[in-house]
């Protein structure tokens, strides 16, 4: 039996109408509310030799990611490590950046824009002349109490290797040896 065009394209739109709509969720109020950081706002912490500043923090997301602004000197940055949980996002402000992200090696600069995925060793290296800039995103968040609880412990002072290993193990984090 033919079928006319016009019967088939009833049965496709009441066939297409009859599946279940994806269901949406009510947003959470706190994903609703706008945030607003100035320049000189945000949590402050000094961690490996670099200026960290929590902008957006992982309590004012429900957890999803946490947004910091970090200055690193010349020459600075983190030892090589992995994160179990973490992607990192780095937007270069200022300065030009080395980054080691497994076997590839990343030259960026003002304006680029570098993701580290979880699970794969990775670290950076200020090779720039002034301080390097960088706008990171975390996610999920959470992450940033690592550098609360290392600038809190430190008060200034070196923290022992042992220490450090203690708290990166508790926010699944491993140092790797070069």
């Amino acid at each position: 039996m033919k079928m006319n065009p016009l019967m088939l394209c009833i049965l496709f739109c009441i066939a297409y109408s009859c599946k279940q709509a994806p269901t949406i969720t009510e947003p959470h109020k706190e994903k609703q509310t706008p945030i607003h950081v100035s320049t000189d706002e945000g949590k402050k912490w000094n961690v490996f030799g670099v200026q960290i500043t929590g902008k957006i923090l992982s309590t004012d997301t429900e957890g999803e990611y946490a947004v910091i602004v970090t200055e690193t000197p010349p020459q600075g940055g983190p030892p090589k490590h992995i994160h179990a949980h973490e992607d990192e996002l780095f937007y270069i402000l200022t300065g030009k950046y080395t980054f080691f992200c497994g076997d590839k090696t990343i030259y960026a600069q003002k304006g680029d824009f570098i993701r580290l995925p979880k699970g794969i060793p990775h670290n950076f290296i200020n090779t720039d002349s002034i301080t390097g800039i960088t706008m990171n995103t975390i996610t999920p968040g959470g992450f940033e109490n690592f550098f609360e609880q290392v600038a809190t412990l430190s008060k200034g002072e070196k923290l022992s290797k042992k220490t450090i290993d203690s708290l990166a193990t508790e926010y699944g984090v491993t140092f790797v040896k070069k």
